[in-house]
């Protein structure tokens, strides 16, 4: 019960920060700005989402040691997971999908440390991103009260795992940190190496949709924005971000560009990322059950 209503408080407040969106901005000026796309330009974003879930799964490979697990499985499960979080989101969210189909083949600890870790890599090289063109190019940066979010983020980011590494007193936690322990130096920088790879293909992605409707903006500062931008958009207050990603992109971009040109940006990144995602719905219909997992 829990579930649905937190659930219907982020379709509630979802559906208030949209319609609060289209009373500030006409939905026809955005659907306008639509139509200007390549479709050359749109599919090409759809598909560097795919490359970019490709190598996200050579990163959660690395922090698996079921070796029955191969990379076209765990390539399709990391799309099933894209599918419930961005053509399908709802209750259950990606990363409890993926940790529920390996946990039969891995156990639940190790389930759980490998999707942690995943993500962990993730969010941190997006905000390593972010810093270092903060610190390169900040006399070149718009001067607002949100940039200085970018060392806040990083700083808070650095706070969190301190406290996360001195936290033992909960079981689970503990567990989770005695496993994690066990990966080397060297398992971890290649997960990092992997994530940059990925964060920068995201930030391709979300230029070339820019560079599509025609708009010109400076790729640094995309490097800067983007990242905090998708930080705030994983908070758990709105279904897949919606709503609150596009008033982010007002927030960063609208003074520059214009709000209905970055709303149908921001709109336009989230439809090619669900267009991508429908493949996992695919694969999810043919897994079916987490112990269809086939062995090498």
């Amino acid at each position: 019960m829990k579930k649905y209503i937190n659930f219907f408080i982020r379709l509630s407040v979802t559906a208030l920060l949209i319609l609060y969106l289209f009373k500030k901005i006409e939905i026809t000026q955005v659907l306008n700005i639509f139509v200007l796309i390549n479709p050359l330009v749109f599919l090409s974003a759809s598909l560097l989402y795919i490359l970019s879930s490709y190598i996200s799964t050579l990163r959660w490979k690395i922090f698996l040691n079921e070796k029955e697990l191969k990379i076209s499985t765990l390539f399709s499960l990391y799309l099933i997971g894209s599918f419930f979080n961005n053509a399908l989101p709802g209750i259950i969210g990606g990363d409890v999908v993926k940790i529920f189909m390996i946990k039969e083949k891995t156990g639940i600890r190790e389930a759980i440390a490998s999707v942690f870790m995943d993500r962990y890599t993730g969010l941190f090289a997006l905000l390593l991103i972010s810093l270092v063109f903060f610190i390169l190019f900040y006399n070149k940066l718009p001067k607002h009260i949100f940039l200085w979010l970018v060392p806040i983020s990083f700083s808070g980011f650095i706070v969190g795992t301190l406290f996360l590494m001195v936290i033992s007193r909960v079981k689970m936690l503990r567990e989770l940190k005695d496993y994690i322990s066990t990966f080397t130096q060297k398992q971890i920088l290649k997960g990092i190496f992997y994530s940059l790879l990925v964060q920068f293909i995201v930030i391709i992605s979300v230029y070339i949709i820019f560079y599509g409707l025609n708009i010109s903006i400076s790729f640094f500062e995309l490097c800067v924005f983007l990242p905090i931008i998708i930080l705030i958009s994983m908070l758990p207050i709105s279904i897949s971000g919606l709503g609150v990603r596009e008033w982010c992109f007002i927030l960063f971009f609208g003074n520059s560009f214009g709000e209905s040109q970055v709303v149908a940006v921001s709109f336009l990144w989230f439809l090619s990322q669900a267009f991508a995602s429908v493949i996992g719905g695919i694969e999810y219909l043919r897994f079916k059950k987490p112990l269809n997992i086939k062995k090498e």
